[in-house]
């Protein structure tokens, strides 16, 4: 048995290097880009379908039909339905009916190949470099999928002002199970933070209601929170939350102003009549959790007796 161990140490210790050269050549970038734009192709149709409409006020399938155009339906070809290639060779336009589609197909399959990239090079060439490669192509997975849905939820509650159920309640479990997976994990870490994520935002949400008799944060809000806290724990849901909270408050000033320029005087104290601006959280909770995982270590540093 020993010189069985003895034989094999150097099959793994090669396999280690190979994957040491290959895991930050630009092929492997490359496959990771490709792979990022696939599922941002998917993530598309799950952006498109899964909000409820009038005519299907659960939403649609994801799977079924197949991708076609939304002006005369006629199926998209396998040929035309490469992620980026296809929009900018059919000019953005269907083949058929020449239809504009929307360059926010592009955007998020350009986002989420960025997002792919930007993730694979944090695990392999700055945070883990001296991991296993099992460990790095599970902690890649883990957080390309997180990646991938904090950018479905963002474009469904650009377009709607929600967060869905059908997203939040599967995933909040399916994180935390991941999180286990992963090496040094403590089961309670994602069970508080879970807590944490939800239990703040109901707070804040039932108080502003019981001050004001005005709807503030939706309890969507705090079921994304609770996403990110089943996977990185409690200090994830803070920082995000506070990251979150700047980011809106700053893009709400904007757009006041933009309104305050463009509103018309009001008739009897010549004042414009700004009214409210309605901007959804949850993009600006997704962004705080991007921020958080790749400043986690700067953050540790800097908070060291909280954390």
């Amino acid at each position: 048995m020993a010189l069985q161990a003895c034989y094999l140490a150097p099959v793994f210790e090669l396999d280690a290097e190979l994957w040491a050269v290959f895991s930050t050549s630009k092929t492997a970038y490359a496959f990771v880009a490709v792979l990022g734009a696939l599922w941002g192709s998917f993530g598309n149709v799950c952006i498109y379908r899964m909000p409820p409409s009038e005519e299907f006020p659960k939403g649609r399938s994801v799977v079924a039909p197949g991708s076609h155009c939304f002006a005369c339906g006629a199926n998209v070809r396998w040929y035309d339905n490469v992620p980026l290639l296809s929009f900018l060779w059919l000019r953005g336009s269907c083949r058929d009916c020449k239809a504009s589609f929307s360059p926010r197909y592009l955007l998020v399959e350009g986002a989420a190949a960025m997002l792919f990239v930007a993730a694979y090079h944090y695990i392999v060439a700055i945070a883990f470099t001296a991991s296993s490669p099992e460990e790095q192509l599970l902690r890649f997975a883990v957080l390309a999928t997180f990646f991938w849905l904090l950018l479905i939820i963002t474009f469904i509650d650009f377009d709607h002002q929600l967060i869905l159920d059908k997203l939040t309640y599967p995933f909040i479990p399916i994180f935390y199970a991941l999180g286990l997976l992963l090496p040094n994990s403590s089961p309670t870490a994602g069970l508080v933070g879970i807590a944490v994520g939800y239990g703040v935002v109901r707070v804040i949400s039932d108080g502003y209601w019981l001050l004001t008799h005005r709807e503030g944060m939706g309890y969507g809000d705090g079921k994304l929170l609770a996403i990110i806290g089943a996977l990185y724990g409690w200090q994830a849901v803070l920082v995000s939350l506070f990251l979150g909270s700047i980011l809106g408050a700053l893009i709400s000033i904007v757009l006041l102003l933009l309104r305050r320029e463009n509103s018309t005087s009001d008739s009897e104290n010549g004042k414009p009549d700004l009214g409210r601006v309605a901007v959804p959280f949850g993009p600006f909770l997704a962004l705080g959790a991007i921020i958080y995982v790749f400043a986690e270590s700067e953050l540790r540093l800097v908070l060291a007796p909280l954390w």
